[in-house]
């Protein structure tokens, strides 16, 4: 056979090696096309579970802050979980892509629509009815229950995910090794075939073929930024451009989705660290935390000085305002330190309708005129320094602005995106009503520990005999004050009626009852009754008021001149004697009932005193602890009231300053009364 027929049946043969290893790497090619759009479709099916649950998490946080503090504010993420979880869902059930698993987020569905239905809402409207059962542990634990199984089936839905994921990835490397293998050998067949066209072969076909061989193995082993030359002729110059596009648009998908994974780790991170605590200056550095590096390099934070000054009202958004937060990647950036006085309307000058207010950026900072114009000096400190991209998120909350918050960039290279702008301002927002929430708290302590004080007697002055002390510190929690209170009332020359008390409850509605139980029980002594009798007028009282609540009471009357007293006590903790020769006990009166119940009936137990007998009364706040036990709290009670106490103000002082909780975490009332001790006039 000639040359020319033999250069013919090779180049045949090598033309049809080639075009089969071809077909197998398109092949390859489209179906790792379609596995990574099947990959993208299950991370949106993943993204939209996560979505899903984050709603759960509101709807359980919005109706947990609701049923505890009774705030309507709770209810804004609550009622936005009710009313969107359903299309939520039934998104997600769409988005499955397998049976099981859209069986799975069926049963999310339903789960989902019943904790609403059947839980939340009954136990907000329960709530909203003042039902205690609402803040039972029956009513806790029944939604705890569900919103753990939710949680369980979020769980395995996003492990079946993921698994979905491992194996579609799985498979399109093994379409891609397999193409690699049929390509090759393809390729050795024809350089076998065709010797006198080595050289052309190898030059030409072989060298380029190899390179697209391994580019195919670098994308399966995910090298996304690996490119094949595109001069070769023909079919290799489009191979080439089909493997350049391919890896583009693999590179494009991956950082994507990356970049949505870190969006919603950063927000779903926010959701749970801002607002942890019912302090505005340390929900600032919370949001500090949660920027600092994956948002921003630097995170400034400004609070409108009523908000950090709880009893003063908000006014307009041109307020000033004080730097409560400061942090970076490094400790030295030229901004205002924390405790420097910010303007509010020059901060943030764009904002002008503070309803309609949201955050904007300026992405580069060193183009814009606008912004080195108003700031002056600083600008140029600033860009020396590397700042390059700022945004700037007002700080609102029921239409007033409360702050406002300074995202900067200078180590990180990228400038802030429209992106970056929505993510800024859900950052701002959570902060914003956590902040609102501290002032507000901040405002009903300040008001109920006013009215509290207003209401205890200022110098009480007992009669000749009997001298007395006395202390009222409030709970270091803004929620728990209101409701201890303490009287002292002479009877006549020598006798007084000394009494002691605490509302069931707490803030401004307790303190209110409790002015109206001293008032109650200042026109009963007048009429000396004995101190079950006076009880049993009080709980009668108690029963009339127009929102009947619990308390405990301690009565008493001490006679110096008979060396007597007589206690009863309503579900009061026990008082306590000390003998004049430093003997401390705690004095075992018939507890009774707390006030308000109806129908009891109490004993007075006398007990005599001789001349220096001291008392002490006190409210739970101060022997009760998380943690301790009770009867070693009365124990450490009695070891401190054991020995002389010439001073009984060094001995109240000496309780609170050894005994009582740090920080306090309940009302503390303490009435101390010597019996037979001459009183100064």
């Amino acid at each position: 056979m000639g040359l020319v027929p033999l250069t013919a049946v090779a180049g045949g043969l090598l033309v049809a090696l080639i075009g089969l290893a071809f077909t197998l790497v398109l092949w390859s090619i489209v179906g790792l096309g379609e596995s990574t759009a099947s990959e993208r479709h299950t991370h949106t099916a993943l993204t939209q579970a996560r979505t899903a649950e984050g709603l759960i998490v509101d709807l359980e946080t919005g109706q947990r802050g609701f049923v505890i503090t009774g705030q309507n504010q709770f209810l804004e993420p609550w009622e936005t979980a009710r009313t969107t979880f359903s299309g939520q869902a039934q998104q997600l059930v769409r988005l499955s892509t397998t049976p099981g698993q859209r069986r799975l987020a069926q049963q999310i569905s339903q789960a989902g629509e019943s904790l609403i239905r059947d839980y939340s809402i009954p136990l907000v409207a329960a709530a909203r009815r003042g039902d205690p059962t609402a803040r039972g542990v029956a009513a806790t634990l029944e939604g705890k229950r569900r919103v753990d199984a939710l949680r369980q089936q979020f769980l395995r839905y996003d492990s079946r995910q993921e698994a979905l994921i491992a194996a579609r990835e799985s498979a399109a490397d093994d379409d891609v090794r397999e193409a690699v293998v049929a390509a090759s050998i393809g390729l050795t067949g024809s350089i076998l075939l065709i010797a006198a066209f080595a050289g052309y072969v190898i030059r030409a076909v072989v060298w380029p073929v190899r390179k697209a061989a391994d580019v195919a193995s670098r994308l399966a082993g995910g090298d996304l930024a690996v490119r094949m030359p595109e001069t070769g002729r023909g079919e290799i110059g489009q191979l080439g451009t089909a493997f350049n596009t391919m890896a583009g648009s693999l590179e494009e998908s991956r950082e994507q989705a990356r970049h949505a994974h870190e969006r919603l780790r950063l927000l779903y991170e926010a959701s749970f660290v801002i607002g942890t605590t019912l302090d505005a200056e340390q929900t600032a550095q919370e949001l500090v935390r949660v920027a600092v590096p994956r948002f921003a390099d630097f995170v400034t934070v400004d609070l409108a000085l009523p908000v950090l000054l709880a009893d003063e009202p908000l006014t307009d958004h041109g307020t000033q305002a004080r730097r409560v937060a400061l942090g970076g990647v490094r400790d030295d950036p030229p901004l205002d330190l924390v405790g420097s006085q910010i303007a509010l309307s020059s901060f943030t000058p764009h904002i002008r309708d503070i309803a309609g207010a949201s955050a904007t950026f300026v992405p580069d900072l060193r183009t814009s005129s606008a912004w080195q114009v108003r700031h002056g000096r600083q600008a140029r400190r600033l860009l020396d320094y590397g700042m390059h991209s700022l945004i700037t998120a007002p700080l609102y909350s029921r239409r007033m602005l409360v702050g406002a918050v300074g995202f900067w960039r200078s180590e990180n290279p990228s400038p802030f995106e429209e992106d970056d702008l929505s993510d800024a301002q859900e950052i701002a927002a959570k902060a914003a009503v956590a902040i609102d929430n501290a002032r507000r708290y901040a405002r009903e302590r300040d008001t109920a520990l006013t009215l509290q004080r207003s209401l205890l007697p200022r110098s009480p002055k007992p009669p000749s005999g009997i001298e007395i002390a006395h202390r009222y510190t409030p709970a270091s929690d803004g929620s728990e004050v209101g409701g201890d209170w303490y009287d002292v009332a002479a009877l006549s020359p020598d006798k007084a009626a000394i009494a002691i008390g605490d509302v069931m409850g707490h803030g401004i509605p307790a303190a209110a009852v409790m002015g109206q139980m001293r008032s109650t029980l200042r026109a009963l002594v007048r009429l000396d009754l004995p101190p079950d009798q006076l009880l049993h007028h009080l709980d009668q009282a108690m029963q009339d008021l127009d929102s009947p609540i619990l308390a405990t009471c301690l009565y008493g009357v001490c006679d110096a001149a008979a060396n007597r007293c007589w206690l009863a006590r309503a579900g009061h903790p026990p008082p306590a004697l000390i003998t004049p020769d430093g003997t401390a006990r705690l004095i075992d009166l018939p507890p009774g009932a707390p006030l308000g119940i109806g129908g009891i009936t109490y004993t007075t137990t006398e007990i005599p005193v001789t001349p220096g007998t001291v008392l002490v009364l006190y409210t739970d706040g101060l022997v009760e602890a998380r943690g301790y036990d009770l009867d070693e709290r009365l124990e450490e009670l009695t070891r401190l009231l054991t020995g002389i106490h010439p001073s009984l103000d060094q001995l109240a002082d000496t309780l609170i300053n050894r005994l009582a909780p740090t920080p306090a975490q309940d009302d503390i009332a303490i009435l101390i009364a010597r019996v037979g001790t001459p009183n100064p006039r």
